[in-house]
């Protein structure tokens, strides 16, 4: 697979037609979502709502829309995932909710809503481009799974001897007494990044393979991994992985309309069958329906809009960071703050000192970075991440590697691109489908009384 097309799927326009129609009742339910219940609920969290000339309101939903005209339909790369979800959990957020949270007049909201428009737009350009040609390596299914499996215990060995009297299993509601604990413990050591390589890289690694190759050992081993996690340091994403994964394993493999298609109609009917039956309107919806409705509109589908909104507000305000809030780069330009970018931001627009607002690498890398020029320079560096990431795993079904990278791809909405590829597990994922084997080992098998080997029979590119 060398270049795809920038506007792939089907060369028939129905499909194309169901995507914009999808588009359009999604954004619609959106913008109603937000109004009847973002900000009701969450109005002290920042989800205000000062209504928008109309004529900007106009431009939010043209550039909301423009994407539907040539987002791949059918996952032809792994990447192409990741360009979904950060379209529905950045892009069309990023479009609405700066205009009505209203930290700035609607002209520079403008401004901002373009360029992002553009970043994206870039981003999306690693598809026009052949892949890099790697030689697949010519390593045995044995030698790679000792090795994985050598890295899988030396990080699981390492979090069990730090946190080994910190371990809990506690509601959401609790997990901010536990992420405290957990902070200190992390502070005097270095296993941050063995959370991070098993929370992001080799959990959804196991659960992806087992998910596309129906081995349930695989699967169930690699969310044991995430309860391990989400036990030691509160992080819902951990837990939340294991649906999310599921979900997307759901969405490749069931019906034969294309991705994108089932991608929008799915969180449309989503929304819609949410916003009914989990009491949107409701005083008392009850703690379990509070708690979905939180997670899935506020923190899944939202909450970048409003990191988009702020980060632009604040870096309006205060200096630049000139990228030395990355590694390396700040051993040659000195950072402004004395705290990272996500508690400096927190703070000021919390007023809790201890907040960190994380957020998708366009803020937290791009404007943060270098503002609005930042947005543009860190889409062009995800180009090529993307066009690296594909073509390091192009000799895997792309269905498996889409699966595989789906909630690597998750992490990417939420936190910055550096953390993301260096410590956040993207680049050992990366090399952990470059090296990984097609398909599943040789297993003993015996017939007439002779023993023999016998290839696992790998599903065809098109089973999921």
């Amino acid at each position: 697979m060398n270049r795809v097309s920038f506007c792939d799927g089907s060369q028939r326009p129905l499909p194309r037609v169901l995507l914009i129609l999808g588009l359009v009742g999604y954004i619609t339910w959106f913008n109603w979502m937000y109004t009847n219940y973002l900000n009701p609920t969450f109005d002290y969290f920042g989800f205000t709502y000062d209504a928008p000339p109309t004529i900007y309101l106009a431009i939010a939903w043209i550039l909301s829309l423009l994407p539907g005209l040539w987002m791949p339909l059918n996952i032809a790369r792994p990447s192409q995932v990741a360009y979904w979800i950060l379209y529905v959990t950045v892009i069309i957020p990023s479009m609405f909710v700066p205009l009505y949270v209203r930290l700035e007049t609607p002209a520079e909201l403008c401004e901002l809503m373009i360029i992002i428009f553009c970043g994206f737009t870039i981003t999306g350009l690693s598809y026009v481009f052949p892949l890099f040609g790697f030689r697949a390596p010519r390593i045995s299914h044995h030698t790679f799974w000792w090795c994985f499996a050598l890295i899988s215990l030396g990080s699981i060995a390492w979090i069990l001897a730090v946190f080994r009297n910190n371990l809990s299993v506690v509601s959401f509601l609790d997990i901010y007494d536990l992420r405290s604990g957990a902070d200190d413990l992390m502070q005097s050591s270095l296993v941050g990044y063995a959370v991070m390589w098993l929370s992001s890289a080799i959990a959804p690694f196991l659960m992806g393979w087992g998910l596309y190759h129906k081995r349930l050992t695989l699967f169930l081993t690699g969310a044991l991994g995430q309860v391990l996690v989400y036990s030691c340091v509160g992080t819902k994403a951990s837990i939340t992985s294991i649906v999310f994964m599921a979900a997307i394993f759901v969405l490749l493999r069931v019906g034969r309309s294309p991705f994108g298609l089932k991608l929008i109609w799915g969180l449309l009917g989503l929304g819609i069958t949410l916003s009914i039956f989990g009491g949107v309107n409701s005083v008392n919806p009850g703690l379990l329906k509070s708690l979905l409705l939180f997670l899935v509109f506020m923190r899944t589908l939202s909450i970048n809009g409003l990191a988009t909104a702020q980060y632009y507000d604040f870096f309006l305000r205060n200096p630049v960071t000139y990228f030395s809030h990355v590694k390396v780069i700040n051993a040659f330009v000195s950072y402004p703050y004395s705290q990272p970018i996500g508690v400096e931001v927190g703070a000021f627009y919390s007023g809790d000192p201890s907040l960190d607002a994380t957020a998708h690498f366009w803020a937290s890398d791009g404007i943060a970075g270098m503002g609005l020029l930042g947005i543009l320079l860190v889409s062009v560096l995800c180009c090529f991440v993307f066009w690296g990431l594909d073509s390091l795993a192009q000799h895997h079904p792309p269905h498996l590697a889409a699966l595989v990278l789906s909630f690597e791809a998750f992490n990417l909405a939420n936190i910055n691109l550096f953390t993301t590829l260096l410590s956040g597990g993207l680049g050992l994922l990366a090399l952990c489908l470059y090296f990984a084997p097609r398909g599943l080992p040789t297993v003993n098998v015996e017939g007439n009384g002779t023993r023999a080997l016998a290839r696992v029979p790998r599903p065809a590119p098109n089973a999921v």
